[in-house]
């Protein structure tokens, strides 16, 4: 009986790794994609960076979208405030995200556009540019 109690505690462990293993390597953030959308779009390093710093001020905000989604209104509410406006078509290209679920992604991170975008590239009176979802 003994022997069983320890081959229990002995799988019980060996579970407990593994599964801490897969969710670590198993988890998904859209900075994960970003940088490779960016260039994509040809953005510069300004936009970039902006794009990063929103992106992980959106993982402390409980926006209920997959990564990739994030990503990509997050680089189309950053390429809105700048002077090289990307369309919302070559973002979805780029990203391979439709144009409908980028404009929902938008339409939740939108009221957070304040907390999300770094005050270093956008001033509040230029967040009053971004267009309503």
């Amino acid at each position: 009986m003994k022997e069983f109690g320890q081959a229990k505690n002995f799988i019980e462990k060996q579970l407990k790794i593994e599964m801490g293993k897969s969710l670590e390597m198993g988890a998904i953030h859209a900075g994960d994609f970003l940088r490779r959308f960016c260039s994509h779009l040809g953005m510069n390093n300004k936009e970039v960076k902006a794009a990063q710093e929103a992106v992980q001020k959106s993982e402390e905000l409980d926006i209920r979208r997959i990564p990739v989604s994030v990503a990509a209104a997050i680089i189309y509410m950053i390429t809105q405030l700048s002077d090289d406006k990307k369309l919302l078509r070559d973002i979805s290209l780029a990203t391979g995200v439709a144009e409908g679920t980028i404009r929902n992604a938008y339409k939740d991170l939108y009221p957070h556009a304040a907390k999300l975008i770094p005050t270093s590239y956008a001033k509040e009176e230029d967040l009053r540019n971004l267009c309503r979802p």
